[in-house]
Protein backbone atom coordinates (compact mmCIF):
# COMPACT_ATOMS: atom_id res chain seq x y z
CA UNK A 1 0.00 0.00 0.00
CA UNK A 2 1.17 3.65 -0.90
CA UNK A 3 0.83 6.81 0.41
CA UNK A 4 -0.15 10.22 -1.72
CA UNK A 5 2.74 11.66 -2.64
CA UNK A 6 2.28 15.02 -1.24
CA UNK A 7 1.46 13.18 2.47
CA UNK A 8 4.98 11.13 1.78
CA UNK A 9 6.62 14.98 1.18
CA UNK A 10 4.63 16.70 4.28
CA UNK A 11 5.89 13.17 6.57
CA UNK A 12 9.26 14.04 5.67
CA UNK A 13 9.33 17.45 6.11
CA UNK A 14 7.93 17.21 9.61
CA UNK A 15 10.63 14.46 10.20
CA UNK A 16 12.95 17.22 9.05
CA UNK A 17 11.93 19.61 11.64
CA UNK A 18 10.64 17.66 14.31
CA UNK A 19 12.75 17.89 18.12
CA UNK A 20 14.63 14.86 19.10
CA UNK A 21 12.63 12.23 21.39
CA UNK A 22 9.81 13.23 20.59
CA UNK A 23 7.02 10.53 20.76
CA UNK A 24 6.15 8.93 17.54
CA UNK A 25 3.04 7.26 15.82
CA UNK A 26 3.39 4.40 13.09
CA UNK A 27 1.37 5.00 9.87
CA UNK A 28 -0.06 2.33 8.37
CA UNK A 29 1.32 1.37 4.90
CA UNK A 30 4.64 3.67 5.11
CA UNK A 31 8.08 2.71 6.49
CA UNK A 32 8.76 2.52 10.22
CA UNK A 33 11.09 5.32 9.72
CA UNK A 34 8.73 7.39 8.63
CA UNK A 35 6.64 8.29 11.26
CA UNK A 36 4.83 11.13 12.53
CA UNK A 37 4.10 13.45 15.69
CA UNK A 38 2.14 11.92 18.12
CA UNK A 39 0.10 14.09 20.07
CA UNK A 40 1.59 15.53 23.41
CA UNK A 41 -1.03 16.23 26.52
CA UNK A 42 1.45 19.16 27.64
CA UNK A 43 0.97 20.44 24.76
CA UNK A 44 -0.60 23.93 24.80
CA UNK A 45 -0.02 25.64 20.95
CA UNK A 46 -0.16 23.62 18.01
CA UNK A 47 1.01 25.58 15.00
CA UNK A 48 -1.09 25.00 11.58
CA UNK A 49 1.30 23.06 9.66
CA UNK A 50 0.84 20.40 13.14
CA UNK A 51 -2.67 20.51 13.06
CA UNK A 52 -2.09 19.82 8.91
CA UNK A 53 -0.12 16.72 9.34
CA UNK A 54 -2.53 15.10 12.28
CA UNK A 55 -4.94 16.04 10.57
CA UNK A 56 -3.72 14.10 7.40
CA UNK A 57 -2.59 11.17 9.75
CA UNK A 58 -5.99 10.78 10.84
CA UNK A 59 -7.61 11.18 7.26
CA UNK A 60 -4.76 7.86 6.33
CA UNK A 61 -5.85 6.03 9.25
CA UNK A 62 -9.52 5.92 8.53
CA UNK A 63 -8.94 5.02 4.97
CA UNK A 64 -6.07 1.94 6.14
CA UNK A 65 -9.08 0.56 8.43
CA UNK A 66 -11.44 0.72 5.40
CA UNK A 67 -8.65 -1.12 3.72
CA UNK A 68 -8.18 -4.05 6.50
CA UNK A 69 -12.09 -4.15 7.33
CA UNK A 70 -12.39 -4.79 3.12
CA UNK A 71 -9.98 -7.58 3.67
CA UNK A 72 -10.96 -8.74 6.91
CA UNK A 73 -14.74 -9.19 4.57
CA UNK A 74 -13.24 -10.05 1.51
CA UNK A 75 -11.58 -13.22 3.67
CA UNK A 76 -14.74 -14.52 5.40
CA UNK A 77 -16.51 -14.74 2.31
CA UNK A 78 -14.01 -16.35 0.68
CA UNK A 79 -14.08 -19.28 3.68
CA UNK A 80 -17.89 -19.03 3.29
CA UNK A 81 -17.50 -19.85 -0.32
CA UNK A 82 -15.11 -22.47 -0.34
CA UNK A 83 -17.53 -25.37 -0.65
CA UNK A 84 -18.69 -24.04 -4.21
CA UNK A 85 -15.28 -22.72 -5.63
CA UNK A 86 -13.38 -24.08 -8.51
CA UNK A 87 -10.68 -24.44 -6.63
CA UNK A 88 -6.86 -24.84 -7.62
CA UNK A 89 -4.69 -27.32 -6.92
CA UNK A 90 -3.13 -26.58 -3.20
CA UNK A 91 0.32 -25.57 -3.02
CA UNK A 92 0.91 -27.31 0.22
CA UNK A 93 0.54 -30.69 -2.00
CA UNK A 94 3.34 -29.71 -3.37
CA UNK A 95 5.11 -31.59 -6.87
CA UNK A 96 1.98 -33.78 -6.58
CA UNK A 97 0.64 -31.04 -9.03
CA UNK A 98 2.68 -32.19 -11.30
CA UNK A 99 1.52 -35.63 -12.28
CA UNK A 100 -2.23 -35.42 -10.70
CA UNK A 101 -3.44 -31.48 -11.48
CA UNK A 102 -3.26 -31.22 -15.33
CA UNK A 103 -5.84 -32.94 -17.98
CA UNK A 104 -4.35 -34.79 -20.38
CA UNK A 105 -7.17 -35.37 -23.00
CA UNK A 106 -10.00 -33.35 -22.25
CA UNK A 107 -10.45 -29.77 -20.82
CA UNK A 108 -13.61 -28.79 -18.67
CA UNK A 109 -13.61 -25.07 -17.45
CA UNK A 110 -11.14 -22.03 -18.34
CA UNK A 111 -8.26 -23.55 -16.43
CA UNK A 112 -6.99 -25.77 -18.91
CA UNK A 113 -8.62 -24.78 -21.60
CA UNK A 114 -6.84 -25.95 -24.75
CA UNK A 115 -3.34 -25.73 -23.37
CA UNK A 116 -2.37 -28.64 -25.24
CA UNK A 117 -2.67 -29.98 -29.22
CA UNK A 118 -4.52 -32.49 -27.29
CA UNK A 119 -7.13 -30.90 -25.48
CA UNK A 120 -7.66 -28.45 -28.44
CA UNK A 121 -8.60 -32.31 -30.24
CA UNK A 122 -11.14 -32.84 -28.45
CA UNK A 123 -12.96 -29.35 -29.09
CA UNK A 124 -14.48 -31.13 -31.57
CA UNK A 125 -15.92 -33.53 -29.57
CA UNK A 126 -17.41 -31.44 -27.55
CA UNK A 127 -19.45 -29.85 -30.28
CA UNK A 128 -20.65 -33.38 -31.54
CA UNK A 129 -21.62 -33.63 -28.08
CA UNK A 130 -23.53 -30.49 -27.68
CA UNK A 131 -25.19 -31.20 -31.30
CA UNK A 132 -26.59 -34.53 -29.89
CA UNK A 133 -27.58 -33.72 -26.30
CA UNK A 134 -29.54 -30.64 -27.82
CA UNK A 135 -31.34 -33.09 -29.84
CA UNK A 136 -31.83 -35.30 -27.19
CA UNK A 137 -33.63 -32.77 -26.00
CA UNK A 138 -36.19 -32.09 -28.62
CA UNK A 139 -35.86 -28.68 -27.78
CA UNK A 140 -34.08 -25.73 -29.83
CA UNK A 141 -30.37 -24.66 -29.61
CA UNK A 142 -31.32 -21.13 -28.58
CA UNK A 143 -33.51 -22.68 -25.48
CA UNK A 144 -30.47 -24.55 -23.91
CA UNK A 145 -27.98 -22.72 -24.89
CA UNK A 146 -29.86 -19.63 -22.55
CA UNK A 147 -30.89 -21.69 -20.23
CA UNK A 148 -26.93 -22.11 -19.32
CA UNK A 149 -26.15 -17.91 -20.18
CA UNK A 150 -29.03 -17.57 -17.01
CA UNK A 151 -26.29 -19.22 -14.78
CA UNK A 152 -23.08 -18.34 -16.42
CA UNK A 153 -22.39 -15.12 -14.12
CA UNK A 154 -22.97 -17.45 -11.16
CA UNK A 155 -20.75 -19.72 -12.64
CA UNK A 156 -18.09 -17.43 -13.33
CA UNK A 157 -18.50 -16.13 -9.75
CA UNK A 158 -17.00 -19.89 -8.68
CA UNK A 159 -13.87 -19.73 -10.68
CA UNK A 160 -10.66 -17.88 -9.71
CA UNK A 161 -11.05 -14.44 -10.61
CA UNK A 162 -7.38 -14.05 -11.52
CA UNK A 163 -7.30 -16.94 -13.86
CA UNK A 164 -10.59 -15.62 -16.06
CA UNK A 165 -8.97 -12.12 -16.53
CA UNK A 166 -9.26 -11.54 -20.40
CA UNK A 167 -11.81 -14.15 -21.02
CA UNK A 168 -15.23 -12.54 -21.67
CA UNK A 169 -18.80 -13.48 -21.98
CA UNK A 170 -18.53 -13.74 -25.29
CA UNK A 171 -15.67 -16.43 -25.00
CA UNK A 172 -16.54 -18.06 -21.35
CA UNK A 173 -20.63 -18.86 -22.14
CA UNK A 174 -19.83 -20.98 -25.11
CA UNK A 175 -17.45 -22.91 -23.40
CA UNK A 176 -19.93 -23.55 -20.10
CA UNK A 177 -22.63 -24.47 -22.53
CA UNK A 178 -19.89 -26.87 -24.16
CA UNK A 179 -18.52 -28.60 -21.24
CA UNK A 180 -21.75 -28.73 -19.64
CA UNK A 181 -23.03 -30.97 -22.62
CA UNK A 182 -20.01 -32.81 -23.59
CA UNK A 183 -20.09 -33.85 -19.13
CA UNK A 184 -23.50 -35.19 -19.82
CA UNK A 185 -22.89 -37.34 -22.65
CA UNK A 186 -19.89 -39.18 -20.94
CA UNK A 187 -22.34 -39.48 -17.71
CA UNK A 188 -24.89 -41.26 -19.65
CA UNK A 189 -22.13 -42.87 -21.61
CA UNK A 190 -21.06 -44.55 -18.03
CA UNK A 191 -25.40 -45.26 -17.15
CA UNK A 192 -25.15 -47.28 -20.21
CA UNK A 193 -26.45 -50.72 -19.83
CA UNK A 194 -23.93 -53.04 -18.33
CA UNK A 195 -21.81 -55.96 -20.50
CA UNK A 196 -20.45 -53.08 -22.61
CA UNK A 197 -23.24 -53.23 -25.53
CA UNK A 198 -23.74 -49.88 -27.16
CA UNK A 199 -25.92 -47.19 -25.78
CA UNK A 200 -29.30 -47.28 -28.23
CA UNK A 201 -30.16 -43.88 -27.30
CA UNK A 202 -26.53 -42.33 -27.93
CA UNK A 203 -24.56 -41.98 -31.77
CA UNK A 204 -22.68 -45.13 -32.24
CA UNK A 205 -19.61 -42.29 -33.59
CA UNK A 206 -20.03 -40.36 -30.01
CA UNK A 207 -20.04 -43.84 -28.47
CA UNK A 208 -16.96 -44.61 -29.84
CA UNK A 209 -14.82 -41.44 -29.06
CA UNK A 210 -15.89 -42.56 -25.04
CA UNK A 211 -15.24 -45.63 -25.56
CA UNK A 212 -11.61 -45.80 -27.03
CA UNK A 213 -10.17 -43.27 -24.11
CA UNK A 214 -12.44 -44.29 -21.53
CA UNK A 215 -10.21 -43.99 -18.60
CA UNK A 216 -8.28 -41.20 -19.61
CA UNK A 217 -11.49 -39.04 -20.04
CA UNK A 218 -12.75 -40.57 -16.75
CA UNK A 219 -9.59 -39.16 -14.83
CA UNK A 220 -9.55 -35.70 -16.70
CA UNK A 221 -13.30 -35.09 -15.56
CA UNK A 222 -12.18 -35.79 -11.93
CA UNK A 223 -9.48 -33.40 -11.20
CA UNK A 224 -9.57 -30.45 -8.73
CA UNK A 225 -8.83 -27.65 -11.53
CA UNK A 226 -11.10 -29.74 -14.77
CA UNK A 227 -14.47 -29.02 -12.78
CA UNK A 228 -17.83 -27.25 -13.97
CA UNK A 229 -20.27 -25.73 -11.63
CA UNK A 230 -22.79 -27.53 -10.73
CA UNK A 231 -25.54 -24.87 -11.48
CA UNK A 232 -24.38 -25.76 -15.13
CA UNK A 233 -25.29 -29.25 -14.91
CA UNK A 234 -28.58 -28.43 -13.44
CA UNK A 235 -29.60 -25.95 -15.91
CA UNK A 236 -29.02 -28.67 -18.74
CA UNK A 237 -30.00 -31.72 -16.68
CA UNK A 238 -33.65 -29.98 -16.93
CA UNK A 239 -33.85 -30.16 -20.49
CA UNK A 240 -33.35 -33.96 -20.37
CA UNK A 241 -36.66 -35.58 -20.61
CA UNK A 242 -37.74 -38.60 -18.59
CA UNK A 243 -35.96 -40.84 -17.22
CA UNK A 244 -33.09 -38.31 -17.45
CA UNK A 245 -29.98 -39.48 -16.01
CA UNK A 246 -29.56 -42.27 -13.90
CA UNK A 247 -27.31 -40.61 -11.35
CA UNK A 248 -27.62 -43.50 -9.15
CA UNK A 249 -25.92 -45.80 -11.50
CA UNK A 250 -23.38 -43.39 -12.43
CA UNK A 251 -21.88 -43.19 -8.67
CA UNK A 252 -22.30 -46.79 -8.12
CA UNK A 253 -20.44 -47.74 -10.88
CA UNK A 254 -17.43 -44.77 -10.82
CA UNK A 255 -17.14 -45.96 -6.59
CA UNK A 256 -16.71 -49.62 -7.99
CA UNK A 257 -13.53 -48.55 -10.12
CA UNK A 258 -11.72 -48.44 -7.02
CA UNK A 259 -11.90 -51.64 -6.09
CA UNK A 260 -10.74 -54.85 -8.61
CA UNK A 261 -12.85 -57.39 -6.60
CA UNK A 262 -16.22 -55.90 -7.92
CA UNK A 263 -19.29 -56.83 -6.51
CA UNK A 264 -22.08 -58.16 -9.21
CA UNK A 265 -25.18 -55.76 -8.02
CA UNK A 266 -24.61 -52.62 -5.84
CA UNK A 267 -27.60 -50.46 -3.96
CA UNK A 268 -28.09 -47.13 -5.31
CA UNK A 269 -27.08 -44.42 -3.23
CA UNK A 270 -29.35 -41.66 -1.43
CA UNK A 271 -29.26 -38.51 -3.60
CA UNK A 272 -29.69 -36.37 -0.78
CA UNK A 273 -26.29 -33.82 -1.07
CA UNK A 274 -26.75 -30.95 -3.21
CA UNK A 275 -22.32 -31.03 -4.98
CA UNK A 276 -20.41 -27.85 -6.10
CA UNK A 277 -19.12 -29.95 -9.02
CA UNK A 278 -19.30 -33.70 -10.10
CA UNK A 279 -15.68 -34.38 -8.31
CA UNK A 280 -17.47 -33.56 -4.99
CA UNK A 281 -20.52 -35.71 -5.73
CA UNK A 282 -18.19 -38.94 -6.26
CA UNK A 283 -16.45 -37.78 -3.17
CA UNK A 284 -19.30 -37.42 -1.09
CA UNK A 285 -20.67 -40.93 -2.10
CA UNK A 286 -16.97 -42.74 -2.48
CA UNK A 287 -16.63 -41.44 1.11
CA UNK A 288 -19.96 -42.40 2.68
CA UNK A 289 -21.89 -41.15 5.50
CA UNK A 290 -22.94 -42.03 8.54
CA UNK A 291 -26.55 -41.00 9.66
CA UNK A 292 -25.98 -42.06 13.72
CA UNK A 293 -23.04 -39.87 14.56
CA UNK A 294 -21.01 -41.98 16.67
CA UNK A 295 -18.92 -40.57 19.74
CA UNK A 296 -15.34 -39.86 19.62
CA UNK A 297 -13.45 -41.82 21.25
CA UNK A 298 -11.38 -40.37 24.40
CA UNK A 299 -7.98 -41.26 25.04
CA UNK A 300 -7.25 -43.42 28.54
CA UNK A 301 -7.08 -41.50 31.79
CA UNK A 302 -4.18 -44.21 32.00
CA UNK A 303 -2.38 -43.02 29.00
CA UNK A 304 0.55 -41.14 29.27
CA UNK A 305 0.94 -40.00 26.08
CA UNK A 306 -0.64 -40.17 22.01
CA UNK A 307 1.44 -41.72 19.89
CA UNK A 308 0.50 -39.42 16.25
CA UNK A 309 2.16 -42.58 14.57
CA UNK A 310 2.89 -45.88 14.42
CA UNK A 311 4.86 -48.26 12.17
CA UNK A 312 3.89 -51.36 10.26
CA UNK A 313 6.24 -53.00 12.35
CA UNK A 314 5.45 -52.14 15.46
CA UNK A 315 1.63 -52.50 15.15
CA UNK A 316 2.36 -56.17 13.86
CA UNK A 317 4.46 -56.22 17.71
CA UNK A 318 1.79 -55.10 19.72
CA UNK A 319 -0.96 -57.60 18.46
CA UNK A 320 -2.77 -55.19 15.86
CA UNK A 321 -3.14 -56.79 12.45
CA UNK A 322 -3.77 -54.87 9.41
CA UNK A 323 -7.17 -56.14 7.42
CA UNK A 324 -9.13 -55.61 4.80
CA UNK A 325 -12.82 -54.56 5.16
CA UNK A 326 -15.65 -56.48 3.70
CA UNK A 327 -17.16 -55.18 0.39
CA UNK A 328 -20.76 -54.75 0.82
CA UNK A 329 -23.43 -54.10 -1.90
CA UNK A 330 -22.79 -50.50 -1.44
CA UNK A 331 -19.41 -50.65 -2.16
CA UNK A 332 -16.41 -50.28 0.53
CA UNK A 333 -16.44 -47.07 1.64
CA UNK A 334 -13.35 -44.94 2.68
CA UNK A 335 -14.66 -44.12 5.71
CA UNK A 336 -14.95 -47.57 7.01
CA UNK A 337 -11.76 -47.24 9.51
CA UNK A 338 -10.55 -47.96 13.17
CA UNK A 339 -9.49 -50.33 15.67
CA UNK A 340 -11.18 -53.70 16.49
CA UNK A 341 -10.04 -55.57 19.42
CA UNK A 342 -9.99 -59.49 19.69
CA UNK A 343 -10.84 -61.62 22.31
CA UNK A 344 -7.11 -63.13 23.08
CA UNK A 345 -3.69 -60.94 22.42
CA UNK A 346 -4.61 -59.59 18.67
CA UNK A 347 -6.48 -56.87 17.36
CA UNK A 348 -7.39 -55.49 13.64
CA UNK A 349 -6.24 -52.14 11.85
CA UNK A 350 -9.12 -52.22 9.31
CA UNK A 351 -9.12 -50.24 6.23
CA UNK A 352 -11.17 -50.42 3.10
CA UNK A 353 -9.52 -52.54 -0.27
CA UNK A 354 -8.09 -50.20 -3.30
CA UNK A 355 -7.15 -50.74 -6.52
CA UNK A 356 -4.03 -48.54 -6.77
CA UNK A 357 -3.47 -48.02 -10.47
CA UNK A 358 -2.89 -44.96 -11.69
CA UNK A 359 -6.41 -43.57 -13.05
CA UNK A 360 -7.08 -44.58 -9.12
CA UNK A 361 -4.13 -42.80 -7.96
CA UNK A 362 -5.38 -39.35 -9.80
CA UNK A 363 -8.69 -39.72 -8.32
CA UNK A 364 -7.53 -39.98 -4.83
CA UNK A 365 -5.00 -37.27 -5.32
CA UNK A 366 -7.67 -35.16 -6.40
CA UNK A 367 -10.40 -35.89 -3.72
CA UNK A 368 -7.63 -35.29 -1.13
CA UNK A 369 -7.22 -32.00 -2.29
CA UNK A 370 -10.30 -31.02 -2.38
CA UNK A 371 -10.64 -31.87 1.20
CA UNK A 372 -7.67 -29.72 1.35
CA UNK A 373 -9.21 -26.41 -0.20
CA UNK A 374 -12.83 -26.81 1.10
CA UNK A 375 -12.32 -27.94 5.36
CA UNK A 376 -10.55 -25.01 6.94
CA UNK A 377 -10.53 -27.16 10.18
CA UNK A 378 -10.49 -30.91 10.31
CA UNK A 379 -11.11 -31.24 13.59
CA UNK A 380 -14.17 -29.00 13.64
CA UNK A 381 -16.04 -30.29 11.19
CA UNK A 382 -18.00 -34.04 10.14
CA UNK A 383 -15.63 -36.84 10.21
CA UNK A 384 -16.48 -37.50 6.26
CA UNK A 385 -15.26 -34.24 5.08
CA UNK A 386 -11.73 -35.57 6.06
CA UNK A 387 -11.82 -39.01 5.65
CA UNK A 388 -9.97 -39.13 2.62
CA UNK A 389 -6.89 -37.44 3.86
CA UNK A 390 -7.45 -39.98 6.69
CA UNK A 391 -7.10 -42.90 4.73
CA UNK A 392 -4.03 -42.00 2.69
CA UNK A 393 -2.29 -41.09 5.85
CA UNK A 394 -3.08 -43.90 7.29
CA UNK A 395 -1.81 -46.14 4.56
CA UNK A 396 1.14 -43.65 4.17
CA UNK A 397 1.91 -44.68 8.02
CA UNK A 398 2.16 -48.20 7.88
CA UNK A 399 4.29 -48.23 4.32
CA UNK A 400 8.06 -47.65 5.44
CA UNK A 401 9.44 -50.12 2.91
CA UNK A 402 8.96 -52.06 -0.24
CA UNK A 403 8.03 -54.54 2.05
CA UNK A 404 5.26 -53.20 3.72
CA UNK A 405 3.50 -52.25 0.72
CA UNK A 406 3.74 -56.19 -0.68
CA UNK A 407 2.40 -57.01 3.02
CA UNK A 408 -0.62 -55.02 2.18
CA UNK A 409 -1.36 -56.72 -1.04
CA UNK A 410 -1.15 -59.61 0.86
CA UNK A 411 -3.80 -59.07 3.10
CA UNK A 412 -5.67 -57.23 0.17
CA UNK A 413 -5.77 -53.82 0.86
CA UNK A 414 -3.85 -53.41 -2.32
CA UNK A 415 -5.83 -55.57 -5.14
CA UNK A 416 -4.70 -56.40 -7.98
CA UNK A 417 -1.69 -56.95 -9.86
CA UNK A 418 -1.59 -54.41 -13.01
CA UNK A 419 -1.41 -51.15 -10.89
CA UNK A 420 1.30 -49.32 -9.37
CA UNK A 421 4.41 -50.97 -9.14
CA UNK A 422 5.47 -51.64 -4.97
CA UNK A 423 8.25 -48.93 -5.40
CA UNK A 424 5.97 -46.46 -7.00
CA UNK A 425 3.01 -47.05 -4.51
CA UNK A 426 5.56 -46.84 -1.61
CA UNK A 427 6.30 -42.87 -2.75
CA UNK A 428 2.99 -41.76 -3.68
CA UNK A 429 1.47 -42.91 -0.22
CA UNK A 430 4.74 -41.60 1.46
CA UNK A 431 4.43 -38.11 -0.15
CA UNK A 432 1.23 -38.14 0.48
CA UNK A 433 1.36 -38.97 4.10
CA UNK A 434 4.00 -35.81 4.18
CA UNK A 435 1.45 -33.29 2.45
CA UNK A 436 -1.73 -33.62 3.96
CA UNK A 437 -3.82 -32.90 6.70
CA UNK A 438 -4.38 -36.29 8.75
CA UNK A 439 -8.38 -35.60 9.48
CA UNK A 440 -10.76 -36.70 12.14
CA UNK A 441 -10.60 -40.33 11.49
CA UNK A 442 -6.83 -40.60 11.54
CA UNK A 443 -6.84 -39.05 15.04
CA UNK A 444 -9.76 -41.46 16.26
CA UNK A 445 -7.67 -44.52 15.12
CA UNK A 446 -4.85 -42.72 16.44
CA UNK A 447 -6.81 -42.85 20.28
CA UNK A 448 -7.85 -46.41 19.65
CA UNK A 449 -4.18 -47.67 19.30
CA UNK A 450 -3.32 -45.76 22.49
CA UNK A 451 -5.85 -47.03 24.39
CA UNK A 452 -5.12 -50.77 23.08
CA UNK A 453 -1.59 -50.31 24.23
CA UNK A 454 -2.48 -48.70 27.54
CA UNK A 455 -5.01 -51.09 28.22
CA UNK A 456 -3.54 -54.41 27.39
CA UNK A 457 0.29 -53.82 27.97
CA UNK A 458 0.37 -57.38 29.89
CA UNK A 459 -1.05 -59.06 26.66
CA UNK A 460 0.93 -57.12 24.79
CA UNK A 461 4.30 -57.80 26.31
CA UNK A 462 3.70 -61.61 26.21
CA UNK A 463 2.74 -61.00 22.06
CA UNK A 464 6.00 -58.95 21.59
CA UNK A 465 7.93 -61.57 23.22
CA UNK A 466 6.62 -64.22 21.06
CA UNK A 467 6.78 -61.80 18.08
CA UNK A 468 10.53 -60.87 18.47
CA UNK A 469 11.73 -64.94 18.83
CA UNK A 470 9.44 -67.07 17.24
CA UNK A 471 12.12 -68.71 15.74
CA UNK A 472 13.90 -69.05 18.65
CA UNK A 473 10.69 -71.12 20.27
CA UNK A 474 9.65 -72.61 16.86
CA UNK A 475 13.32 -74.25 17.32
CA UNK A 476 13.26 -74.94 20.52
CA UNK A 477 9.75 -76.63 20.57
CA UNK A 478 11.08 -78.18 17.33
CA UNK A 479 14.11 -79.44 19.62
CA UNK A 480 12.21 -80.98 22.54
CA UNK A 481 9.38 -82.45 20.15
CA UNK A 482 12.64 -84.56 18.24
CA UNK A 483 13.81 -84.96 21.54
CA UNK A 484 10.92 -86.62 22.93
CA UNK A 485 10.54 -88.82 19.60
CA UNK A 486 14.00 -90.21 20.09
CA UNK A 487 13.38 -91.23 23.81
CA UNK A 488 10.22 -92.91 22.40
CA UNK A 489 11.95 -94.63 19.59
CA UNK A 490 14.66 -95.52 22.35
CA UNK A 491 11.99 -96.90 24.92
CA UNK A 492 10.72 -99.16 21.77
CA UNK A 493 13.65 -100.70 21.37
CA UNK A 494 14.39 -101.56 24.82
Amino acid sequence: MEAPCDYQLAVADYWDGRPAMEPTVWVPGLPLQMTVAAPSNSDLVVSSSGRQQLKLVDEYDQYAVQVFERAAESLKERVEEMETKMHLFPPSMGDLADHYAAPKVVSIGPYHHGRTTALQEMESVKHAAACHFVKATGRPIQEVYWAVCTVAEEARAHYDAGKLRGLGDDDFKPMMFLDGCFLLQYMQFWCRESGGDEDPDMDPSLYNAFSSIDRPILSDVVLLENQLPWVVIDALLSFLPPPGLDMETLIGRVKQTLQTRQVRYFDAPTLDYKPPHLLGLLRHHIVGSNDTKKSEPELSERAKELSVSVSAMELAEIGIEITATKATREGAELRNMGVRRSAYLTGELFLAPLSLNDANATFLVNMAALEQCTTPDFFGEDEEKSAVCSYLCLLGMVTDSEEDVQQLRKKGILQGGAGLSNRDALDLLNKLENRLRPGTHYLSTMILIQNYKTDRWKRIQFHKFHYNHRKAIFLTFSGIAGFASFLGTLKSLK
